[in-house]
């Protein structure tokens, strides 16, 4: 049987749009915060992974700002400082990070063993952007490593590869005070790791390059007390408990010198707008088993979220019962969302 396709196109214009409902981008407001920014300076030396950041290298490298709770704004601030710098050069990204820590424990020692059932420290990186084909390391106080790549996030039915052991992937942690004795009281632990570009590239395309952009995020689980509950302080807070919101990590910018300015690579409002529709089309399938067929009867789209937009912008939405993209034409660019999350500028005209 031939799938119905309902599509639906409005043309922004500057007045003449009644207001109602809830605005979108506030009801989805604690997943549409801005996320972190960073400026990833590209190494002059090699750098030496044993653990301490203290080469000259690494002080030129500023720390991120200190790890807050998942959730984002309004929950606790964290118990311990946590916080990480970042290098990168023809063939490596390094990623740095200090964890406070009065009494470090570590007990998994077998390599891709769940980890974070101790304290840990994890990275997320999905190095071109678009919400596919992403990696995640994370490591205790043992440097006992667990990696695996996914082909897509866990709610979208996402596929992880635990087979994935990151080639060439180089780490060392060093320990401030003793590990697993609780009579004494310890400083904290730091991380080092050297990531070969060849192991996060997913095509001939080389992820680190000057100019580039990645979408990559920080994560420590510490178990405050034995049986939890757990912990999740973030670098950037995805704004539920979730961290594979590829969406919502952070953008790291690599430069090739020193004093090089930040810039998001696309319209943040667009993008915002466009993350709102797809977390509203999941509450709909949640409620009415399928997709909503139109934007602005179903999902509540009117003029003010819709003027956030720049003038003469265009929203589509192409959307059968199981599956729907979204796509807006702005500012001589076509930007796309699909319902499995995959998220691209499909032209770019400017």
């Amino acid at each position: 049987m031939k799938k119905k396709w309902f599509m639906f196109l409005l043309a922004l214009a500057s007045t003449g749009v009644a207001e109602a409902g809830t605005l979108l981008v506030e009801q989805y407001g604690q997943m549409l915060t801005p996320p972190p920014t960073y400026v990833c300076l590209k190494a002059k030396t090699p750098i030496t992974i044993d653990g301490l950041l203290n080469e000259e290298e690494w002080q030129r490298a500023p720390y991120t700002a200190a790890f807050v709770d998942i959730s984002g704004e309004g929950f606790p601030r964290p118990k311990y400082r946590t916080r990480a710098k970042m290098l990168w050069d023809n063939d490596f990204l390094y990623i740095g990070a200090e964890l406070e820590e009065p009494n470090i424990k570590a007990l998994l020692k077998q390599r891709d063993t769940i980890i974070y059932k101790d304290n840990d420290f994890e990275v997320f990186i999905d190095p071109d952007g678009d919400g596919r084909a992403y990696f995640e390391i994370e490591l205790n106080a043992l440097n006992t490593v667990f990696d695996l790549m996914l082909d897509r996030p866990y709610r979208v039915d996402g596929n992880f590869f635990m087979q994935w052991d990151c080639p060439g992937l180089q780490t060392a942690v060093h320990c401030d005070g003793t590990l697993n004795d609780s009579t004494d009281t310890d400083r904290g632990w730091t991380v080092e790791m050297a990531i070969p570009r060849k192991a996060i590239a997913t095509s001939f395309d080389n992820p680190l390059q000057e100019g580039r952009w990645l979408r990559l995020d920080f994560s420590r689980v510490e178990w405050l007390k034995k049986g939890g509950p757990e912990e999740n302080w973030v670098w950037g807070p995805t704004g539920k408990v979730d961290m594979h919101m590829p969406e919502r990590w952070a953008y790291v910018m690599l430069a090739g010198h020193e004093g090089a300015e930040f810039s998001y690579p696309y319209d943040l409002k667009v993008y915002q707008l466009m993350w709102s529709l797809y977390y509203a089309q999941d509450d709909y399938r949640r409620q009415h088993g399928h997709f909503a067929p139109s934007l602005v009867a179903l999902l509540g789209v009117h003029a003010k979220d819709s003027l956030r937009l720049p003038k003469g912008a265009e929203i589509r939405l192409d959307a059968a019962r199981t599956v729907y993209r979204i796509t807006i034409k702005a500012d001589g660019r076509e930007y796309s969302l699909d319902s499995n999350g995959e998220w691209k500028i499909m032209h770019n005209t400017l």
